[in-house]
């Protein structure tokens, strides 16, 4: 019987060799042609795999790359959607009516020495007081879409409650201000000749008016008081002139949609870039107070702006209570409730009549005055107000120098307004102005012949609205879609191509590896089967000279070849039913080596 030491393989390749030749040998395939149904299984399943990776990363890749180039547009249209004011839109509700009611602050200055006004050494003394604050609940009124032009027109009308409790001073409180029906007299008769101007200066001695009156704090603002000269002057002048039977800075504001006028805003649906935007006022494409670009409607109405600020792009805001735009420009990034957002403010350009910025100088309506307050008497029936900001804030020291009793402070007093800069909404929005009045000597008028000029601050108002944390959450929530995308559609694309590169890199890792190994294993593999075969043919010849069977095998031959450094025994042990063993037989292979046969 034939004997064969079996020796441990030390390497794949040789394992292979040993699993192809002992399967050709079961299955009588030896120098033949391998089973052509298994190489096909193989291939079968190899072209499945690549299929399958080739497959899934193309769609990987492919949408993964969508994400990222196209999702960012897709979001900004939903946006823009979204932001167009329409009937039925989401925020047509907050439109109408704030969610949340509106807080107005109101401070007052109290004139403690008006007797010293013709006293050109002594300053006018004032002493703030307040706030008086009151709780607004506005609404829109006449709405009227105008699809034509992609506009809606609508009137405001505002309720107003006082806040006892947030305030600091109650709404009969008596307080020293300027009279403002005298002061107007006197500069409606600037211009008149010498007799219409001693008419004036005896109606004022008359209805004995004052340089001031000492009112309530409710009579001066929404109550109003009568004064008789007032009726006297509705007798006689047209209601155009004097429209107004009492006098109060808020008279006729509360629980009325007249007062501040008509509106006509775009509606962004046929153009998102004019979202907000003043279309008309009291149904006028400008105003007639201020000349050239001065009279434009320049801006917002001041609840929805065009989404994607810009920081070299000031945004506008249309007060009618002063008929002209305010521009604020870009200061700093902040951030509110966690969201980001621009923060514009109103400078020194904001408030400046053509001292500084020659392009402002159509506002200040003939009056040349120091930068820092605005002058808007032709908005006010010739009355001579001015607006800054309040304490004189960021005006030039002129104003601050004329009266005692102002201290300007930027957390105080700072026009402001932080919008997030995808959307444009406005997070944190602070309206703060000052109402000034300007005295100045009139020689025929008796009451002011002896004053000085001086601009005298009479009250300033604060509008302070801040985003519940809620909503702008919600925001902000939204705002990080487009990331959390963009980030999803980047490893999409990362694993896509991965997929993609693996098979031809596999292909070429094996194939390296294949040809640095090569030539030795081949010649292994040739030297095996060779050996394989001609151990076959001396085996069957020697079965045919002693007329037996073969009893070996020479897969057994090749389990011995295999392990190159692994020497072949001496002899072989003969079994008890056999005679000693006879003169081995030895085959020649390929690489000039020598197997040894023992036959029993």
């Amino acid at each position: 019987m034939l004997q064969s030491s079996q020796y441990p393989v030390a390497d794949t390749e040789k394992a292979a060799v040993y699993q192809l030749a002992h399967s050709d040998h079961l299955n009588g395939n030896i120098g033949k042609t391998r089973n052509p149904a298994r190489h096909n299984m193989l291939a079968k399943k190899f072209c499945n795999r690549r299929c399958i990776l080739t497959s899934s990363g193309l769609l990987l890749f492919a949408s993964g790359t969508f994400f990222i180039l196209f999702f960012p547009i897709i979001f900004q249209d939903i946006l823009h959607e979204e932001l167009k004011l329409r009937p039925h839109s989401r925020g047509y509700d907050a439109w109408v009516a704030p969610p949340f009611p509106l807080a107005m602050d109101i401070y007052f200055f109290n004139w403690t020495n008006p007797e010293d006004i013709r006293n050109h050494s002594t300053k006018p003394i004032l002493e703030e007081l307040g706030p008086y604050r009151f709780i607004e609940r506005p609404t829109k009124v006449d709405i009227a879409w105008h699809d034509q032009n992609a506009t809606v027109s609508y009137r405001k009308k505002s309720l107003f409650y006082f806040d006892e409790e947030g305030s600091r001073g109650r709404l009969d409180d008596m307080i020293s201000s300027i009279n403002i029906v005298a002061v107007s007299a006197a500069k409606r008769a600037k211009y008149w000749g010498y007799i219409k101007q001693k008419g004036v200066s005896v109606g004022l001695n008359v209805y004995d008016q004052q340089i001031n009156v000492v009112k309530t704090a409710a009579e001066l603002l929404f109550d109003g008081y009568e004064d008789n000269m007032v009726l006297m002057g509705k007798q006689m002048f047209d209601a155009d002139e004097i429209p107004f039977d009492r006098v109060g800075w808020f008279y006729t504001r509360n629980n009325s949609a007249d007062l501040i006028g008509h509106y006509n805003v775009h509606t962004g649906v046929d153009n998102i870039a004019l979202l907000g935007q003043m279309g008309e006022w009291n149904y006028k494409p400008r105003t007639n107070f201020f000349e050239g670009t001065c009279g434009m409607l320049n801006g917002s109405a001041g609840e929805f702006y065009p989404p994607g600020l810009s920081k070299n792009r000031p945004v506008e805001l249309f007060t009618p209570d002063m008929c002209r735009s305010l521009p604020l420009d870009f200061e700093e990034e902040v951030t509110v409730h966690g969201v980001k957002a621009y923060k514009f403010t109103g400078d020194r350009r904001a408030i400046d009549n053509g001292t500084l910025y020659p392009e402002t100088a159509c506002f200040s309506a003939g009056e040349i005055v120091p930068a820092g307050v605005l002058n808007i008497s032709s908005c006010r029936f010739g009355t001579p107000v001015f607006m800054s900001y309040p304490h004189y804030y960021g005006a030039d020291p002129f104003y601050l120098d004329q009266v005692e009793g102002l201290s300007p402070s930027k957390e105080k007093h700072q026009f402001y307004m932080a919008l997030e800069p995808t959307t444009s909404v406005p997070l944190d929005v602070a309206a703060r102005l000052q109402l000034n009045i300007m005295i100045e000597p009139y020689e025929n008028i008796n009451l002011f012949s002896e004053v000085k000029r001086v601009f005298l601050p009479v009250l300033w108002f604060e509008q302070h609205v801040l985003m519940p944390a809620d909503l702008a959450s919600e925001i902000g929530t939204a705002l990080t879609v487009p990331s959390i995308v963009r980030l999803c559609g980047i490893v999409m694309a990362v694993c896509g191509l991965a997929m993609l590169l693996w098979v031809p890199l596999e292909r070429l890792f094996f194939r390296r590896r294949r040809v640095a190994s090569g030539p030795k294993d081949h010649t292994g593999l040739n030297g095996a089967r060779s050996f394989a075969l001609a151990a076959e043919k001396g085996l069957l010849h020697a079965s045919e000279k002693n007329g037996k069977p073969p009893v070996g095998s020479a897969i057994m031959l090749v389990d011995k070849l295999l392990p190159e450094k692994q020497p072949l025994p001496d002899c072989v042990t003969p079994s008890a039913n056999h005679s000693p063993a006879a003169e081995p037989e030895s085959f020649p292979l390929i690489d000039g080596k020598h197997a040894t046969i023992v036959k029993s």
